[in-house]
């Protein structure tokens, strides 16, 4: 799947971005909040558009499910036109695992992408699917490759999956979990779920780190679906 990348331009491009020590103050500030596991902080934090889609008990959920946070630190900070990105390593009782984050202009979180590659890619396909089922959109799209996340906001990817259910019926279980190819530059799990109407496999396709570059909704069960985004 081809994904469309920002163009970030120099110095003539007016920007709306924070400026770099700024970026790293916002990011310190949600780091702080993450090892604390203030899940208010956390929501606080979050841009209006993710805020519409959780509510603190979730984060206050997912924090717990992640485990603690013993120490962290920001390795790179880089400025866009209408966005920041912060590179973090949070280190946890097992080690380092690397977090980005993508901030607004007034240093909220419009997306994170935390390092996937030590867990199996069938194991986040069914993180994936559970998740969005469950209306847990944004632990859904934090497993998205970042640029997929920018190109889809959590309401679109919330009425993909209505639109979904509106062929299939409502969702009823996951019947089972499928690598159809491992290792090379694409990779690809068929999750099979059972809906109300029909029972389908859906298709997410994987970078070799372990990101979910794209994930394949049927429009119609009769026929081949179209690809996410």
């Amino acid at each position: 799947m081809a994904l469309a990348c920002g163009l970030h331009g120099g110095q003539a491009l007016a920007t709306s971005a924070l400026q770099p020590a700024e970026a790293r103050a916002a990011g310190q500030v949600l780091l702080d909040a993450l090892k604390r596991q203030d899940s208010q902080a956390v929501f606080d934090r979050l841009a209006p558009d993710l805020q519409k889609l959780t509510t603190v008990e979730r984060v206050r959920q997912r924090l717990q499910k992640q485990g603690p946070i013993l120490s962290s630190r920001i390795t790179d900070v880089s400025t866009g036109v209408d966005d920041s990105t912060v590179e973090a390593v949070l280190r946890g009782p097992v080690g380092n695992r690397p977090l980005v984050l993508v901030l607004d202009g007034r240093g909220r979180v419009l997306g994170w992408e935390l390092d996937q590659k030590d867990t199996p890619i069938k194991q986040i396909a069914t993180a994936f699917i559970t998740a969005i089922s469950e209306g847990r959109v944004l632990d859904a799209r934090s497993l998205l490759y970042r640029d997929l996340q920018a190109e889809i906001s959590p309401q679109d990817l919330l009425n993909r999956w209505k639109d979904l259910e509106k062929y299939t019926g409502s969702f009823q279980r996951l019947r089972g979990t499928v690598v159809a190819s491992e290792g090379g530059p694409q990779q690809l799990v068929l999750v099979t779920t059972q809906f109300q109407k029909v029972t389908d496999n859906l298709f997410v396709i994987f970078d070799p780190e372990g990101h979910i570059i794209g994930v394949d909704f049927p429009e119609d069960p009769a026929r081949p679906g179209a690809p996410l985004p």
